[in-house]
């Protein structure tokens, strides 16, 4: 079964109110396809290398910022920085006190996307923000965290992985860019030893 929705405010309103609605849909028509192909020959070049590697900086910069005030950034190496809430009125309070204060658009993100009591917002930084924009961001969220009485945290990230135990090496493996690569600078098929 499928369904069709074509107005913004229909469209608004449907995400917000219905916890279970998820929206999933595409036609790709040929420009489409002209500004995917530019995208990925934008991505194979030199400007491609350098934006992942300002894009993997900011990432960096952001988890760190959130964790260093508290926030309970949920550690993994992509460039998504989830930050566990626990509770679904929250997450949504969160992400709507974000958008109607400050502007900044924070997705919510509940069930069924994830089991209850995982609830989580989404954060992702982009090559393009700065670091004044993300220090920003930080306070804005911290500012909201408190009003919405939201516990902080120090030291949220566990030291090993949830599942085989064995230390987080995310400073190796959340970058794809990682120097010396056989002389190729920017290749992303390198080998990490640990």
């Amino acid at each position: 079964m499928g369904g069709y929705t074509s107005f913004n405010k229909v469209m608004d309103m449907i995400r917000e109110l219905h916890a279970g609605w998820i929206h999933f849909h595409y036609f790709f028509t040929t420009h489409d396809f002209k500004r995917e192909l530019k995208t990925i020959q934008i991505l194979r070049s030199d400007e491609g290398r350098l934006l992942r590697e300002e894009h993997q900086r900011n990432v960096r910069y952001l988890r760190k910022s959130l964790q260093e005030v508290g926030i309970p950034v949920v550690h993994c190496p992509s460039h998504i920085i989830p930050v566990h809430v626990g509770d679904p009125r929250f997450t949504t309070k969160v992400s709507n006190e974000l958008i109607t204060r400050y502007g900044h658009y924070v997705q919510a993100i509940n069930f069924p996307t994830v089991p209850y009591g995982e609830e989580k917002l989404r954060i992702a930084a982009t090559p393009f923000h700065t670091k004044a924009m993300m220090d920003e961001f930080v306070a804005d969220l911290l500012e909201t965290w408190k009003l919405v009485e939201l516990p902080l945290f120090e030291n949220v990230c566990p030291q090993e992985c949830e599942f085989c135990k064995k230390p987080l090496l995310f400073e190796h493996f959340e970058s794809r860019v990682l120097p010396p690569c056989g002389g190729l600078g920017g290749c992303p098929q390198i080998l990490v030893e640990c």
